[in-house]
């Protein structure tokens, strides 16, 4: 589910650094690789919100009776369009609060497989990571914002190890979930 567009553009602020580095231009270097950072940021943090919109939108077509489409708009118009960033506690250790909005139930289930796959528990500690990075960069003045200590690479592993906890919420927004075998523990 990554997507292609970021690993060009890590791919392309690699190379780009490697290059300027290979001419002895070191600041202009480290320029590059700090723009870059914060553009590898926010474009993950921005396709992840695009992917959880559309997860969203096709859950309710799926467990619209009828596919109303009024329902799918609803959710979109009040829920999703510029509410996105509320469904997550950014600074918290886990995605507790985006669950419990699908009941109690949805959230006790979620919450036993996260502690028990550890991939999976890494993956929505990465994808928490990047939005409150995100989030950083947009309120604390982007141009100021210090990121030195991430590096390119680590951003990008933990865009790679987000995008399966992308996965897992559509997997969880599936109305078969709760007799998905894949899950049953």
């Amino acid at each position: 589910m990554e997507s292609d567009r970021i690993k060009n553009q890590y791919n392309d602020a690699q190379e780009l650094y490697n290059y300027l580095m290979n001419k002895q231009e070191m600041s202009f270097a480290l320029y590059i690789n700090d723009v870059y950072k914060k553009v590898l940021t926010l474009s993950a943090a921005s396709y992840f919100e695009s992917e959880i919109s559309r997860i969203l939108q096709n859950y309710a077509k799926k467990v619209s009776i009828q596919n109303d489409q009024r329902l799918v708009e609803l959710i979109m118009h009040k829920i999703i369009n510029r509410q996105y960033h509320t469904l997550f506690d950014w600074n918290g250790n886990n995605t507790n609060s985006f669950w419990k909005l699908f009941g109690e139930e949805t959230k006790t289930k979620v919450q036993k497989i996260l502690s028990s796959e550890e991939n999976l528990k890494s993956a929505e500690k990465e994808f928490l990571t990047l939005g409150q990075l995100r989030n950083s960069l947009i309120h604390q003045n982007f141009a100021e914002y210090n990121m030195e200590n991430q590096t390119l690479d680590e951003i990008y592993k933990k865009y790679v190890t987000a995008c399966k906890f992308i996965e897992f919420i559509e997997d969880v927004l599936n109305p078969d979930f709760f007799s998905n075998e894949k899950y049953n523990m």
